[in-house]
């Protein structure tokens, strides 16, 4: 915890570089999870070739709408989550798996209320549909957070990486009180 609260303190007072160093982890991170996506994207464009006439798959924003034999199954695939698609079987029909709950590490940030506003950083270590855990820090205390993804509750803009969080963590100055934070968060 000496380690976490020494890092923070040498972050806030060298706050340019600080601010340069979390910025090229963001690129770079970025980066590496849209490579990522790019090939599993193309996985699946050299799949949907191969599938069997059954099955009509369509991927739109977080939802997956597809044909399961007489069918039509619409199911929701989080960010974190993914897709994988069987070959067809000797009856023809093919298989769609859809991972929408698991472990992962996905970082974020978020904008946070304690009493006052506060942004902090975070990261996602589990997920089950459109409910997320995680753990997160601000300046101020560590925190565990409970989170719902708002893309089906705001009928409007639909926001796909936008989570509404609950939190509870304890104060780096004082450990025996109690925090609890509200706020938004995204992953990068």
């Amino acid at each position: 915890m000496e380690i976490l609260k020494g890092i923070l303190v040498w972050m806030w007072a060298n706050k340019n570089i600080s601010a340069y160093i979390i910025l090229a982890l963001i690129i770079a991170w970025l980066s590496w999870s849209n490579n990522r996506k790019t090939v599993a994207i193309e996985e699946l464009n050299n799949k949907n070739q191969t599938l069997s006439d059954n099955l009509k798959l369509r991927i739109d924003g977080t939802k997956v709408v597809y044909r399961d034999r007489d069918k039509i199954v619409v199911k929701y695939m989080p960010k974190e989550g993914g897709i994988t698609v069987a070959l067809p079987d000797k009856n023809g029909f093919t298989e769609v798996k859809i991972k929408n709950k698991g472990f992962t590490f996905k970082p974020g940030f978020g904008a946070y209320y304690t009493g006052k506003f506060d942004g902090a950083l975070d990261f996602k270590i589990g997920y089950w549909d459109r409910y997320s855990l995680g753990l997160g820090s601000t300046l101020d205390s560590p925190f565990l957070f409970f989170s719902r993804h708002l893309d089906d509750l705001v009928p409007i803009l639909h926001p796909e990486n936008i989570e509404l969080s609950l939190g509870y963590g304890k104060p780096y100055a004082n450990f025996s009180n109690s925090v609890f934070l509200v706020g938004l968060r995204t992953n990068f």
